[in-house]
């Protein structure tokens, strides 16, 4: 008689029990579910944020791709108007070179020294000419270098020439125009 159960409340209670158990059941699954949902939809958001701030820099760094392309591109139009600027600066100097040269020879030729031929090419100036003795010609040699805008004179020869009305020595030198070292007089 041991298996009697005189009290059928035992029953209920284990009914009200277990269906209790399953309802808390179903409710903190369906609050995990919820949960899990919730936490499904925030990293969606922040993912699709996330994956806009890399759109707004991949077009943001396609604009500045663009705008360094265009940089190099203008610093190659400097380089190339620079190079033309410093051509043209080279032609401006060297555009009065001949003036500037026949204005020296007055000082740097003495007395005694006759030019015959002078040509100018490439900075290098070649004189044929005549001189009354070698002492003249040495004087017109140390004139050039001294002079400051010409320099490196060289005698390459001296040979003898008409003696009426006077004696007088054919010779041919050669000096350059130093263009960096500019004189006084422009």
């Amino acid at each position: 008689m041991s298996n009697i159960n005189l009290l059928p409340w035992r029953d209920d209670y284990k009914k009200k029990k277990k269906t209790q158990f399953f309802v808390t059941l179903l409710l903190t699954a369906c609050v995990v579910l919820g949960l899990s949902y919730a936490g499904k939809m925030y990293v969606d958001i922040l993912t699709a944020a996330q994956e806009q701030r890399n759109e707004y820099l991949q077009t943001q760094t396609l604009v500045l791709d663009r705008r360094i392309a265009e940089i190099s591109q203008i610093k190659k139009e400097k380089a190339e108007l620079q190079k033309r600027i410093r051509v043209i600066q080279q032609l401006e100097e060297k555009r009065n070179y001949a003036t500037h040269l026949f204005n020296d020879l007055v000082d740097v030729v003495p007395a005694g020294i006759y030019l015959n031929n002078i040509g100018f090419s490439n900075e290098k100036v070649d004189v044929i000419g005549m001189s009354e003795s070698n002492n003249r010609l040495a004087k017109m040699v140390r004139n050039i270098d001294s002079s400051g805008w010409l320099g490196d004179a060289n005698v390459s020869s001296i040979v003898a020439g008409p003696v009426k009305p006077i004696k007088l020595s054919k010779f041919i030198m050669t000096f350059s125009v130093i263009p960096e070292i500019k004189g006084d007089k422009q």
